[in-house]
């Protein structure tokens, strides 16, 4: 047993706590929020006093005074953020030269090997929960297994401040009675499948019949089904990994309705990621676009190109059709894009695609100068003059990314 998973609980709303000098506690009940002025009226965190009502991420704010109508919401403080992720990172390294974020608020680490300077994993554990409590006056969860999986979901098992150990002998009796889709990697629409089929709980998944899960779900249905028994044998690197995608998002100052509103939009998010994919030196050849609507149901498509590119234009060429066939005239509320299957290596091109494709570079590269040295928005291209939206929201500065 050498894998733990050290989770920082509730971090956002433990942060505001930190800072606040002594005017929050971890039993206020306080709601970490966009500004619903801006439309960005959406839960990112909460304290556990506020979770016991029912208040979850995602949830619209208004929804979540309904349940607690004493919270107290404060605004995020994404720098901050950054800083105590930096310092709870420090914490971690010291305990193994083998580490991997999993997230601006997560972090792995393989104990292996290093029992003779801190003790028995657990002792570890325990260790690193005292010393962020300490030091950040933050509380960690810490999951304590065998394998990646099994110290996940230790660390999801109880929360928050508690370190919890997962092992052969007592998966059964701690994971089994858990809902399916508290297992790592089973989304909402998996959990939803499964449920149809009478799986309720992780035990029932673990007894389902392996070759029939593979042909209903494909290979993850294998994969689920390993991971209901506590199996897997990913290993755990230290070494950076490559860039995966490149996405941004923004929530429009009012709804869009017609395609040369939604297509505005979208060119402008565009430009915003291939501006950020250009400074990485990297192009794309999957390209996906998601849209939340007024009522703020969501869908996204994506798309795979014949070739990698950076151009902006050319990118937005593949997502427009993307878009205008989720759109069909519905308010819209949220336009995002995502680049992805990055690579660096060497473009080719054939010789009568050149001479159009170097004229979009060239422009690309003159916007991307003077932007560099003037400010994003010196530059906007026509289409996009009457689009307005709000203040870019999509803050994923360690996130997991789709490949």
């Amino acid at each position: 047993m050498s894998i733990l998973h050290v989770d920082l609980n509730s971090f956002y709303a433990s942060c505001a706590v930190a800072d606040s000098c002594g005017k929050y506690t971890t039993e206020t009940p306080l709601i970490v929020c966009g500004d619903p002025q801006k439309r960005h009226g959406i839960v990112l965190a909460a304290t556990y006093p506020v979770k016991r009502r029912g208040v979850r991420a995602g949830m619209p704010v208004w929804q979540a005074l309904a349940l607690c109508p004493k919270a107290i919401t404060v605004a995020p403080e994404y720098g901050r953020y950054i800083e105590y992720s930096e310092a709870f990172m420090q914490i971690i390294r010291s305990y193994s030269p083998v580490t991997m974020r999993y997230g601006i608020d997560e972090s792995y680490l393989d104990y292996a090997g290093c029992e003779h300077l801190f003790g028995a994993p657990e002792k570890a554990a325990n260790l690193i929960r005292e010393r962020v409590k300490r030091e950040l006056s933050l509380t960690v969860s810490v999951g304590v297994g065998e394998n990646m999986i099994m110290a996940k979901m230790g660390s999801d098992y109880k929360k928050p401040d508690a370190v919890t150990v997962v092992n052969a002998q007592n998966w059964e009796r701690l994971m089994f009675p858990l809902p399916v889709e508290n297992l790592m990697y089973v989304g909402r629409a998996s959990a939803k499948r499964l449920h149809a089929m009478g799986v309720q709980t992780i035990g029932d998944l673990a007894r389902q019949d392996q070759a029939a899960l593979q042909a209903l779900f494909g290979v993850n249905g294998r994969a689920m089904w390993e991971r209901a028994h506590g199996r897997d044998d990913t290993r755990l690197t230290s070494e950076p990994e490559p860039q995966k995608s490149v996405s941004h998002s923004t929530t429009l100052a009012r709804d869009a309705f017609g395609d040369a509103a939604v297509c505005a939009a979208l060119l402008q998010q565009t430009e915003y990621a291939a501006y950020r994919l250009r400074r990485l030196g990297l192009r794309a050849s999957l390209v996906g676009v998601s849209l939340r609507y007024a009522d703020l149901r969501y869908e996204s498509a994506q798309k795979r190109l014949p070739r990698a590119t950076d151009v902006t234009d050319e990118l937005y060429s593949a997502l427009r059709p993307l878009a205008l066939a989720l759109h069909h005239g519905r308010a819209v509320r949220q336009v995002g894009v995502s680049l992805g299957r990055l690579t660096g290596e060497a473009e080719q091109l054939s010789m009568f695609e050149d001479a159009r494709h170097m004229r979009m570079c060239a422009l690309d590269g003159t916007t991307d100068a003077l932007r560099n040295k003037y400010g994003f928005d010196v530059v906007r291209r026509m289409r996009t003059m009457g689009f307005t939206h709000t203040e870019k929201d999509d803050f994923t500065p360690f996130a997991r990314h789709f490949n």
